[in-house]
């Protein structure tokens, strides 16, 4: 919602590297003592945490900018295949299997996704148009997927704050190039009260609170359990616009919750020892 208000007023190229550059000053007070304090793990593993944020930076970007050229329902059904594609990766980079009780959860979890935004209507779903943000959000899957898998599998991480730290730099230090680029092209933006209140919330909500917690939930429960949770999105996304909007409850929204929840928890649950 905060991307497509602003589509009008800034680039994507903008608007998502300032708020890599709002986030990561954000941090500089809170972290700066303690870097100091794990400078030489800091100095020893800076390449491969380098990298690692790289796949959370150029996902989250690439997301927003596939925003801009895609409809909302198309993106929700790509960032639905999420959980799949972490099951691939994982099985790639790390021999991790999905047993049949996850896949299964994937599964059902996925088939709640089509029923909510399809109104349950699979005519709706033939209708849809492939757009030019749908392959650039694809990647954007990967790229988190590929940092999902890459995070747990770590064996040093700094500080939590620090690790955000690290990410938002990284994103603000990719982005800076092409950024100026299309600047020098297209000139700059116009700084509204519109472009900062938007900017704003992404660096603090999508970029700086829900990695803080979806970094705690992947070194937690792993990439593969961690990812599926992804999936809630259009169940908030459609409670957020009944409470806020007005927006009626419909049948298909509660049969696609019930098959969402269903899957999370046949994804999570671990299986009983006797």
């Amino acid at each position: 919602m905060a991307v497509r208000a602003v589509v009008g007023d800034i680039s994507p190229l903008a608007l998502t590297f300032g708020r890599w550059l709002i986030a990561s000053i954000v941090l500089v007070p809170f972290v700066w003592k303690k870097m100091s304090s794990e400078w030489h793990q800091l100095k020893h593993h800076w390449k491969s945490l380098v990298v690692v944020s790289a796949f959370m930076t150029v996902g989250s970007s690439l997301a927003v900018i596939a925003v801009y050229f895609t409809s909302a329902t198309n993106a929700v059904i790509v960032n639905a295949a999420q959980p799949a594609v972490t099951a691939v990766i994982a099985w790639i980079i790390a021999r991790e299997f999905l047993s049949f009780r996850q896949g299964v959860g994937v599964t059902c979890a996925f088939i709640g996704i089509l029923t909510m935004i399809s109104r349950a209507d699979p005519a709706a779903l033939l209708a849809l148009d492939i757009n030019a943000g749908d392959p650039v959000m694809l990647i954007a899957v990967v790229g988190w997927s590929l940092y999902a898998v890459y995070l747990h599998r770590r064996d040093y991480l700094p500080s939590a704050d620090i690790l955000l730290f690290i990410i938002a730099l990284t994103g603000a230090v990719i982005l800076l190039p092409f950024y100026l680029i299309e600047a020098a092209i297209m000139g700059p933006f116009t700084l509204n009260t519109n472009v900062i209140i938007s900017m704003s919330y992404m660096a603090v909500f999508p970029t700086l609170l829900a990695t803080f917690f979806w970094n705690f939930s992947v070194r937690s429960l792993g990439a593969n359990r961690a990812t599926i949770f992804i999936n809630l999105i259009p169940v908030f996304g459609s409670a957020f616009a009944m409470i806020f909007l007005g927006e009626q409850l419909f049948s298909y929204h509660v049969i696609g919750a019930v098959l969402i929840f269903v899957g999370i928890l046949l994804s999570v649950r671990k299986r009983e020892v006797a």
